[in-house]
């Protein structure tokens, strides 16, 4: 039996190809083998791209250099099992390679989860090596959907939003939200406008080309495109961007001045625009790594706890809130392909989510 798998050069990610790889015909004690169903393709999974060798992306499923292959969030079913715990046809969902089948090593086995502690996954952020097994629980297909678009944004979403909090957003009055059509950012957005009386004055910052949709969503106070950057209010501020666009955040930073008092990169859904926009006034951007603020409140409240909170506000939003959100389904090489090329490219409405199937 083979698998596929769409693997990226990582000196040039606009290079793909598509591999086939033989499966072992036994397997070792205590591994399963997955057949993936199905996944989300969204651009934070360009973003995984972009950072793979900064952050360490391409170690999760790693392949010959100078190749790699990007993780993506779907659903799985088990296609064969030498683990005494995991039955052929359990469904799991979690962090996946973009391929047709991978192979696990699941440990901590709990009834509804397990962690994959395959070697090479050992000294990763464990917040990506955790699995749930939803047979149980199973949901029917357009709620799988919402989950594999939604639930790994709208995880950062709510460590960004947690974070500031947790640091009384560093004084600001005003929350900036770069690439604000970007479903974190829409997460991100909805959180604080629910923070009640002691709401910030939340600013969308976007395209011009998407100003009109970020308003209809409802959640910022006020949208500028990024050619009205010059209109943003001199306040105390702090700026989550999740473009990765230099040029506007140089932009941004010498508007503000001093007065932007926490820069964050989140993403780097314009990948291409991306570089070391070198000093600028104000402060000093750093990188928001989402595990690391997982890792503090797995500590405090416990991991499912933490999951317990992130899975209660996303059903929250999707039960009351999501009726722009329009699903396009794909299948086989030829629409994976396609489909990523037209993310990578910034070509998708920001209210379609794709999904996708190696199987044609």
């Amino acid at each position: 039996m083979q698998a596929v798998q769409f693997q990226l050069d990582r000196t040039d990610i606009r290079k793909s190809r598509f591999v086939d790889i033989e499966l072992p015909h036994n397997l070792d004690e205590g591994e399963i083998l997955l057949s993936i169903d199905r996944f989300a393709l969204t651009a934070n999974n360009i973003s995984y791209a972009a950072t793979g060798d900064v952050i360490g992306y391409w170690k999760f499923f790693p392949v010959a250099e100078p190749w790699g292959l990007v993780p993506v969030w779907g659903f799985a079913n088990v296609l064969a099992s030498n683990h005494p715990q995991i039955k052929v046809g359990e469904r799991i969902y979690g962090f996946l390679p973009f391929a047709s089948h991978v192979i696990f090593q699941p440990g901590k086995v709990k009834p509804n989860s397990f962690v994959d502690t395959t070697a090479h996954r050992v000294d990763l952020p464990p917040i990506y090596n955790d699995y749930l097994r939803v047979q149980k629980a199973a949901l029917p297909p357009a709620a799988e959907d919402i989950q594999m678009l939604f639930q790994p944004l709208f995880a950062t979403s709510f460590l960004l939003h947690d974070f500031f909090e947790d640091n009384d957003r560093f004084g600001a009055k005003n929350v900036i939200l770069g690439s604000a059509s970007s479903k974190t950012a829409m997460g991100v957005a909805r959180l604080f406008a629910q923070s009640g009386g002691n709401k910030p004055n939340i600013i969308g910052l976007t395209s011009a080309g998407n100003k009109d949709f970020v308003q209809k969503i409802g959640d910022c106070d006020q949208v500028y495109s990024y050619d009205e950057l010059g209109q943003i209010p001199k306040q105390k501020s702090v700026y989550i961007d999740m473009a990765g666009n230099a040029q506007v955040k140089r932009a941004l930073h010498e508007h503000l001045g001093d007065a932007l008092v926490y820069s964050c990169a989140v993403g780097i859904s314009h990948w291409d625009k991306f570089e070391d926009p070198g000093p600028m006034p104000g402060a000093k951007p750093i990188f928001f790594f989402a595990p690391d603020q997982a890792l503090k409140r797995r500590k405090e409240w416990g991991g499912a706890a933490l999951q317990s909170k992130i899975g209660t506000a996303l059903q929250d939003w999707a039960s009351t809130d999501m009726d722009w959100l329009k699903i396009t389904h794909g299948s086989g090489k030829t629409d994976a392909k396609r489909m990523f090329a037209e993310i990578m490219a910034g070509q998708v409405s920001p209210n379609t989510g794709y999904v996708l199937s190696l199987k044609s």
